[in-house]
This record gives C-alpha cells, structure tokens and sequence, in this order.
C-alpha cells in the first residue's frame, strides 16, 4: 500500500471523528483516505469504559449445520448479513447493524454495547473479499458483543446467516492483536481471492488519560462451506 501521508488523530475522545487523513489529492488518495479513517474508528470501539473482556470459551469450536442443508457453492451472490454465530464463545446475534460512513467519512460504529456491526461498503459476507465485521469490547459499563474474541483460536468457526436465506461457515485461521498506531490495514480491508472474515474490537491495554485502549484484536478467517436451509 503506498504511504498515505501523515495522520491526525483527535485527542478527544467523544470526538465524532477518531481521526483525519492529511490532504491527499486525487481519485486514488480519495480512496487511501477513506480506507484510512476506517481503520483509525478501531480507536472508538472501547472509548466508554476501562477494562476488557473474561476469558469465555463456553462452547464448541464448530458451528451447528441443519441436517438436510444443501450446500451452495462459493463464493456467493451479494447479499446482507442478518446474524453471526461464534459457538466458542457463546456468542448469537440474530440481527445485524449495518455500518457506513459518518459525514466526514469516519467509520460509523455500534451505538450500544451487544451491537454487532457490518461494513457494508465492504464485501458481503460469502463474496469473494473480506466481510468485516465490528463490535464493542466494552461500552457504557457493560459487556461488549466482541468481548471475548481475543479467546478464539484457529480452527473455530464463525456462522453468518444472509438476507436471501443462506449461511456461511467461516473457518478461523488466526488471530492478531495490533497497535491501533500500526494497523495492518492491507490485510485487513484489502483484496482477497476468495470469500473471507474479519472480527475487529479493541483490546491491549486501556490508557486513561485518553479513554482508549492502544490495540485492535482482529480476528482473520475463511470461509469452507455455505449452505441452504
């Protein structure tokens, strides 16, 4: 990825914006800005309180396919998340919150804590490409829907249920904690040749003095099967 110049981040953290690309110029730098302020809203997604998670592996590594499925090949036809399911962590969601920009194209965020979030302007889940998908670890004095993914481990499995009636297995093959000055956006946001996952909270340690944590936990998967039914 070329060098995108220097970075501004707002000391205040009930900012609307967690940060400022510099000037670019171009259809190019247009895009590098935007990618940009997606990864710097990672700084609003532990603002509220200190402290993280509990380890809280609960369930099984693997997901719960109905019997009598019927496999659908990959990768799949654009449509929108409506649930994820993380049984290692007992983690359900039955509904999806879809994210865009703010006005100054700023990542939008879960306003609440159990909210789990959908970059929509990225891939869709089952699309060739990276669904990311985003959620507190803490906020507001309670637990956050990505409290515990830093728990998860290779192997594991993620389900997404979509609008058009299909679900998708997603298989961990890692997960990473990074410096939220260092983000590996590349790996992150960029292209991929076939349908992947992303799971991105805060994580590391939390510094008072500015209400954020310093890391981003992002949890990296593909997907192995997709079904009907």
């Amino acid at each position: 990825m070329p060098a995108s110049g220097t970075l501004e981040r707002d000391t205040d953290p009930t900012a609307s914006a967690p940060g400022r690309a510099a000037s670019l110029t171009g259809r190019v730098a247009s895009a590098l800005t935007a990618l940009i302020v997606i990864v710097l809203a990672g700084v609003v997604l532990g603002v509220v309180v200190s402290g993280g998670g509990s380890p809280a592996r609960t369930g099984s590594k693997t997901v719960a396919v109905p019997a009598g499925a019927s496999t659908v090949t990959l990768p799949l036809s654009s449509a929108a998340p409506t649930g994820i399911e993380i049984p290692a962590i007992a983690l359900t969601r039955n509904s999806i919150m879809s994210l865009g920009y703010n006005e100054d194209l700023s990542l939008q965020v879960p306003p609440d804590a159990a909210t789990v979030g959908w970059f929509s302007r990225g891939a869709a889940p089952g699309t060739t490409g990276p669904a990311v998908f985003a959620s507190h670890i803490n906020y507001g004095g309670k637990k956050g829907g990505f409290a515990d993914i830093a728990q998860l481990a290779a192997g594991d499995q993620v389900l997404v249920h979509r609008a058009d009636g299909t679900s998708v297995v997603f298989v961990i093959d890692r997960v990473d904690r990074a410096s939220k000055k260092s983000f590996p956006t590349a790996a992150v946001y960029g292209p991929t040749t076939g349908p992947e996952i992303r799971l991105i909270t805060c994580g590391g340690t939390f510094d008072p003095s500015t209400r954020n944590y310093e890391d981003n936990v992002i949890v990296f998967g593909h997907a192995t099967r997709a079904y009907h039914g």
